[in-house]
């Protein structure tokens, strides 16, 4: 998530401080917050001097790590469940750095793909089990009622959002957003 390669943004390795062993969870659409502290933090990695901030938070567990206003856009289009975990970012040197960063946590995951279309490995062993997807494509039946904003069900570690939410991601101005566009199974392929 976000731009690893700009050595002057920030770019997160660290989760939070003292239930790092939670972290799973927020790859996986589960609660995070029966277990997030009141008084959580993040601190930069040493890896990555970067302290440039941007609305979205580079990072290596693939987590929304977003800014207020990065916040607002998407509570102002999702009515899905959603957490929205505050924490204290630290610098480098353990200092309080900024507060105005959260986890956002999409709960669940949301059927989107036409399996047949999609470039899909499955277990031999499960085989209604997805190990990777390589192509998403999207079914346009089953997005008719997607939120704005959720996990594919299957690899719930990659986050679909919606053009409606783009679009106010795109005039709010929010930086280091990378996206790809989805094609639907109905459309050309390119």
């Amino acid at each position: 998530m976000g731009n690893a390669n700009d050595r002057d943004l920030c770019f997160l390795i660290r989760f939070v401080e003292g239930i790092e062993g939670k972290s799973y969870a927020t790859n996986l659409g589960e609660r995070l917050s029966p277990f997030y502290p009141k008084d959580a933090r993040i601190p930069m990695s040493p890896e990555h001097p970067g302290i440039k901030l941007s609305a979205l938070i580079g990072n290596e567990r693939s987590m929304l790590i977003a800014s207020s206003a990065f916040k607002e856009a998407i509570q102002k289009h999702c009515t899905n469940e959603i957490e929205y975990l505050p924490f204290t970012l630290h610098d480098h040197r353990n200092r309080p750095y900024s507060d105005d960063y959260f986890i956002i946590n999409p709960i669940g995951t949301f059927d989107c793909l036409d399996l047949e279309a999609s470039d899909i490995s499955w277990s031999t062993k499960a085989p209604k089990k997805i190990l990777r997807i390589r192509k998403y494509v999207l079914d346009r039946a089953k997005m008719q009622n997607a939120p704005q904003l959720f996990r594919v069900d299957g690899d719930p570690s990659e986050y679909v959002i919606g053009r409606e939410l783009a679009r106010e991601m795109y005039d709010r101005k929010l930086t280091n957003i990378r996206w790809t566009e989805l094609r639907f199974s109905d459309e050309p392929k390119t």
